[in-house]
C-alpha cells in the first residue's frame, strides 16, 4: 500500500496534467465484475443476464491493465460484487490485490444484502426510499442492510438511491431516516438512466428533472450529508455538462468503455443522471464546490 504522500503527489502530477496540459488520461475505472445477483430491481438492466463475469486471473489483468493506463482510483459494481466467486478468490481478494497495486480509493457497490467484512474499502450501499417505499422494491432486505451496515468491516460507507418515479416523493424523509441512522458518511444517488421507455413508464421526465435537483439541494443546505456540490447541482437541474467524460472508464469481460456503457447510445447518453459522473465533470471544470465535495468524500 502506497503511503499517502505518495498517493498526494500521484494526485498532484495528474491534476496538472489534466487541468494546466488538458491531457485526457483515465483516473476513475470501473469493473463489472459479475452480473450475478439475488435480487430482482425492476431498472438494472444487467442483473443474471450472463454477460458480465470475470475470473481471477482476468480480474487482475484487467486491474493491472487499468492501473498501467493511469487509473488510481477504482469502483467493482455488477451484480452484486459480494457474490462474485473464481477459484476460491472472493471479492476480499481482489480488494486486497488493487490495494497492492497501489490504487489510492476503492469504491464497493453492493445491495448490502451480504456482510461488509472487505476491510479498507468504501462501500455504497443501495437504499432506495424509506423502509416502506425500500421494502416495495426489494422486499425482505430493509433491516438485513442496516445490519449489515451496523457491522461492517469499516465506517467509509454511504447510502445510495436510484430516484424514479416509485420514490421520488419521499427523498425528504429518505434523507432524515438515513441520517437519524448514523451509520452513513454520506447519501449519493442516481437519477435512473435508461433507455427512454423505460424512463417514460418508470424514470423521472426530463421537464421534472429541475424540481428534483432543487429538493435534493434544499436538503443539502439544511444540513443533511447529500453527496453533492452545487457546481454539480447546477450541471444536473440545467443537464449541461460535457459528456462523454474520457477521465473515467467501465471494464467488461468484453470492453474497455470510456465513461460507462451507455456511451454508444446516444438517447441514453443525453438524459444522464450518474450524479458521480457529473461531479467528476465539474472537478475537471474546476469548479471549487466540486474540489472540496470530493475531498470530503473520500478523505479520512
Amino acid at each position: 500500500m502506497k503511503s499517502k504522500s505518495k498517493m498526494w503527489l500521484e494526485k498532484a502530477v495528474y491534476a496538472y496534467k489534466t487541468l494546466v496540459l488538458r491531457q485526457q488520461s483515465p483516473w476513475l475505472v470501473g469493473i463489472v465484475i459479475t452480473d450475478k445477483c439475488n435480487l430482482n430491481c425492476h431498472y438494472c438492466q444487467s442483473k443474471n443476464c450472463g454477460e458480465y463475469h470475470f475470473t481471477w486471473p482476468m480480474v487482475c489483468q484487467a486491474l493491472d491493465s487499468a492501473y498501467q493506463r493511469g487509473c488510481r482510483s477504482l469502483y467493482f459494481t455488477g451484480g452484486e460484487p459480494m457474490l462474485w466467486r473464481s477459484g476460491g478468490k472472493r471479492i476480499h481478494d481482489v480488494v486486497a490485490y488493487a490495494q497492492y497495486l497501489g490504487f489510492h480509493e476503492i469504491f464497493v457497490f453492493t445491495n448490502g444484502t451480504f456482510p461488509l467484512d472487505t476491510p479498507d474499502c468504501h462501500f455504497i450501499v443501495t437504499i432506495d426510499g424509506p423502509k416502506a417505499v425500500h421494502e416495495t422494491i426489494r422486499p425482505g432486505t430493509y433491516d438485513l442492510i442496516l445490519q449489515n451496515v451496523r457491522q461492517a468491516a469499516t465506517k467509509t460507507i454511504f447510502a445510495s438511491i436510484t430516484l424514479g418515479r416509485q420514490n421520488a416523493d419521499c427523498i425528504e424523509e429518505y434523507a432524515r431516516e438515513m441520517s437519524t441512522t448514523g451509520l452513513f458518511r454520506g447519501i449519493s444517488f442516481n437519477l435512473l438512466t435508461h433507455w427512454p421507455e423505460m424512463i417514460r413508464e418508470h424514470g423521472i421526465p426530463p421537464a421534472e428533472r429541475p424540481a428534483i435537483m432543487d429538493r435534493l439541494w434544499r436538503l443539502k443546505q439544511q444540513g443533511y450529508p447529500i453527496v453533492l456540490s452545487k457546481a454539480a447541482w447546477r450541471a444536473l437541474r440545467h443537464n449541461n455538462w460535457k459528456r462523454p467524460i474520457r477521465q473515467i472508464q467501465l471494464v467488461t469481460n468484453r470492453r474497455v468503455f470510456d465513461c460507462c456503457r451507455d456511451i454508444d447510445n446516444p438517447e441514453i447518453c443525453e438524459n444522464c443522471g450518474y450524479a458521480n459522473c457529473v461531479e467528476v465533470a465539474q472537478i475537471l471544470a474546476l469548479r471549487p464546490s466540486a474540489l472540496w465535495q470530493v475531498l470530503k468524500m473520500t478523505g479520512n
